[in-house]
């Protein structure tokens, strides 16, 4: 097993020509916002997560996993990788799109305004899911 100095060293390495392609390809040709260095945050809120690694490009789903109705914990869950040597720019793309796809799957309708939220930033108003933004001020459960 792998210790966490080793895993830093390679978090630290600099990405080889092939894999940093990739990055840039995605930070630059996305039509959504995306922030990050190794690991790209793609769209806000996060709809993929892409972490280059040393030899490969993994794909998460951003996910959460509620300890309580107010308490939650960021928990990606993998989608799938592409590795440098067998894989392609076009199956990266594709795994991406089928993530973004995924989650946008899982965001709902507010029941006040109507806007599609993640389900992070839902809570409950009489049953129904409403946005942060159409309850502020009112005393509600996340």
């Amino acid at each position: 097993m792998p210790s966490k100095l080793l895993d830093a060293l390679l978090l630290a390495m600099p990405l080889s020509p092939t894999l940093e392609s990739w990055r840039q390809h995605l930070k630059t040709q996305l039509p959504y916002p995306v922030q990050g260095a190794q690991t790209l945050f793609i769209g806000e809120p996060t709809l993929a997560i892409v972490s280059f690694q040393h030899d490969r490009a993994e794909v998460l789903l951003p996910a959460m996993e509620w300890r309580h109705h107010d308490i939650h914990t960021a928990k990606p869950r993998s989608q799938g990788g592409v590795d440098e040597q067998s894989g392609s720019l076009a199956q990266l793309l594709a795994l991406v799109d089928e993530t973004m796809a995924l989650r946008l799957k899982s965001f709902h309708e507010c029941g006040s305004c109507g806007k599609r939220c993640a389900p992070e930033l839902l809570g409950s108003l009489q049953g129904e899911p409403v946005c942060r933004d159409c309850i502020k001020g009112r005393r509600v459960l996340f």
